[in-house]
């Protein structure tokens, strides 16, 4: 029997049964919970102290959230409570069952404490707290009495925002850094150069945003089908952060317990760099046609500085002089990935310093551009973090390598294996610019998909590596490319609730996971709580998947329908009419008449809609 089959896209996912709901919802779920008989009744007279180390840094996040969270006023007080009754308080605590960033939240009828070696640990404990808050306010907010004892699994749970496809400003950026803070996020890697913008001011250098910061307007056309903007038109999209804007992104974010991350990218990716000072591109190469303007969309040719030229060190070095100065933070990313070679095999510049320094290829002398800034990184008393590719050649020793491809390359593996520190942020699993659910129905983004589910079901820690090598995995981060996110509002899109499974895949001890659990908690506790803050969400979870074949021996459809959500039933109609519980109920695999148009939906049993309607011809 001849068919032709056409698979539109199905995926497979572990049924799990399904749990009772709890009384409360953590994500990430805590290391322990002991609920306890009776509750702590949080009013307007509930009083709260904090240590006269942390108090400056904690009283305002701390009675600005629970009053957020309550409706209730609340004042803060240095040192230790006299009362008996009705006060939360901070302390530090010498336990040695409590790590770096962890803490014992106790929460009983008359006191809430929670105990930390750290800030981070009072700040992390201080979000479970909110999260045991119920999200519906009232008169008297009661929350359970409980012992929480609470590690993070990794110190690095990073998030990465690429600004420099598409610029979002700095408020903007705080609101992110406030939501993933709550969910135990502790890293905000931002991506702040690449070929399409440059979005950091530097001041030795202003070209950098008077130029590299802007490109001509082609935001109507797809991404990789724009035409390269030609030197006349204006440069009207595009935008960058003052070093003042940075500072305060920095101050906003250390109290929120969260260390920024710079990145500038080079030697590839750097056409905005490019663009705004051409004699960084090897100058013995022919520059006729090549394009000196900052790149509009995918294409971006001629985008590498000259590895040839002690000018592109001296310059790269008075960019990282100021960035030093800048973040407080030990690391500085200077990228390293993707890198043509195209330009530097046409320079003659180039092979001599190959010949020179016995470089036998492209990547050796890739390894030593990096080598170098690597040098200069550490002239500023920093640690250089460089994407997996600065392991080729001869690599660069003392680096610390943030992963991402799989395949032939297992950089995951490579790295920690061979002694490097390794951050993990895996193309299959954490790449959250990958469009959430059904390409033909979810915004536009790439034509590859990362559900939820993916995203929390992923292991950080490749299972070949021994623990001594494992023992090199810094964390995990879930990374967020900018190509398609040309607005805040589809930024938090992808953002969340992709964000909250990488925070449970980064913090909590991985035997705790459970997909039903963490479904819950999204659909009854924290997508109320992302409302609440404003955040765009999406509910890709609750999609149904189709895909069908067709049987043309028989002229019939064969129809399958998946969803990644457990616990709920896939109603689907064949005539154009809307689904509910009155149309068919998905039992499994069926046949249709070709050419029917399908449209099924996801409902509880009290026939809500969970998610959205998939329609599709089936042809």
């Amino acid at each position: 029997m001849k068919r032709a089959i056409v698979l539109l896209g199905i995926f497979l996912i572990t049924l799990f049964v399904p749990a009772q709901q709890n009384k409360v919802s953590f994500i990430p779920q805590p290391e322990s919970i002991e609920i306890k008989e009776g509750a702590f009744h949080l009013n307007n007279e509930t009083q709260v102290f904090i240590p006269s180390k942390y108090y400056e840094d904690l009283k305002g996040i701390v009675t600005t959230k629970l009053a957020n969270d309550t409706g209730f006023n609340f004042t803060a007080k240095k040192g230790k409570s006299k009362s008996t009754s009705n006060y939360i308080v901070f302390q530090k605590s010498k336990a040695s069952e409590i790590k770096p960033e962890g803490y014992i939240l106790e929460i009983s009828a008359k006191k809430i404490t929670i105990k930390a070696k750290d800030y981070g640990g009072m700040f992390n404990g201080f979000q479970t707290l909110r999260q045991a808050i119920p999200v519906e306010q009232s008169k008297e907010t009661k929350i359970p009495s409980m012992i929480v004892n609470d590690n993070p699994r990794f110190g690095w749970r990073g998030v990465l925002a690429d600004v420099s496809r598409h610029f979002h400003s700095k408020e903007f950026l705080m609101k992110q850094i406030d939501v993933l803070s709550a969910y135990k996020i502790n890293t905000f890697h931002i991506h702040l150069t690449d070929d399409q913008g440059w979005r950091i001011e530097i001041k030795k250098y202003p070209k950098l945003t008077e130029k590299g910061a802007w490109r001509a307007d082609r935001e109507g056309v797809h991404w990789w089908s724009r035409k390269p903007a030609t030197a006349e038109e204006p440069k009207t999209v595009g935008g960058f952060y003052t070093q003042e804007d940075l500072k305060s992104i920095i101050e906003y974010a250390r109290v929120r317990n969260v260390e920024i991350i710079p990145e500038i990218d080079v030697p590839g990716h750097s056409k905005a760099l490019v663009a705004s000072y051409p004699e960084l591109f090897c100058s013995d190469i022919d520059t006729i046609g090549v394009n000196f303007e900052v790149a509009v969309g995918g294409k971006a040719p001629n985008n590498t500085v000259c590895p040839a030229s002690e000018f592109t060190y001296q310059f790269i070095e008075g960019v990282i002089e100021e960035i030093a100065a800048l973040f407080p933070s030990k690391y500085i990313h200077i990228g390293g990935d993707e890198c043509s070679k195209k330009d530097w095999k046409k320079s003659e510049l180039c092979k001599q310093l190959m010949e020179e320094n016995g470089l036998k290829d492209y990547e050796e002398l890739q390894s030593y551009f990096i080598q170098r800034i690597h040098k200069i990184v550490e002239k500023q008393n920093k640690i250089m973090i460089g994407w997996d590719e600065v392991l080729s050649g001869n690599g660069v020793p003392g680096a610390t390598i943030m992963a991402w491809r799989r395949g032939k390359y297992t950089p995951e593996i490579q790295a920690p294996r061979e002694g490097y520190p390794t951050i993990m942020t895996s193309y299959l699993h954490s790449y959250i610019s990958r469009v959430q659910g059904p390409t033909f129905i979810e915004p536009e983004g790439p034509n590859s998909v990362l559900p939820l589910s993916v995203v929390y079901n992923h292991e950080p820690v490749p299972s070949e590596l021994t623990p001594e090598e494992a023992s090199r995995v810094l964390g995990n981060q879930a990374s967020l490319w900018g190509e398609f996110t040309p607005t805040g509002e589809h930024f938090e899109y992808m953002l969340y609730p992709r964000t909250l499974a990488s925070a449970e895949v980064s913090w909590s001890n991985p035997k705790l996971k459970s997909w039903q659990r963490f479904q819950d908690a999204l659909e009854f506790t924290h997508f109320k709580r992302l409302e609440k803050e404003g955040v765009n969400f999406a509910k890709s979870l609750f999609t149904v998947y189709p895909a069908f074949g067709i049987d043309q021996l028989h002229n019939k459809a064969i129809v399958y329908l998946e969803t990644e959500a457990v616990g709920y039933d896939i109603y689907y109609t064949l005539d154009g009419s809307e689904p509910s519980l009155e149309a068919t109920k998905y039992e499994g695999n069926f046949t249709a008449v070709p050419k029917s148009l399908l449209k099924a939906g996801l409902f509880n049993k009290d026939g809500e809609l969970l998610g959205q309607i998939t329609e599709l011809r089936l042809k």
